[in-house]
């Protein structure tokens, strides 16, 4: 059975700027923890394969930039 490569592009949730400032503080920290757990589980799927490319939209996701 082949498998099909998982990216982080497909687990990753972004928010608009207008959507981000509508969250209270503590989900944009659920928010921020769970897109590093997703990154790197995602990552480590990758092991022995090189680690995914450098990601920027994630950066800029997290900081809800």
């Amino acid at each position: 059975m082949q498998r099909a490569a998982v990216m982080f592009e497909d687990v990753a949730i972004y928010f608009s700027p207008e959507e981000w400032v509508e969250l209270a503080a503590w989900q944009r920290e659920l928010y921020q923890e769970v897109m590093m757990d997703n990154y790197d589980l995602v990552a480590s799927l990758e092991q022995g394969h090189g680690v995914l490319a450098a990601l920027p939209s994630l950066s800029r996701a997290i900081s809800g930039a």
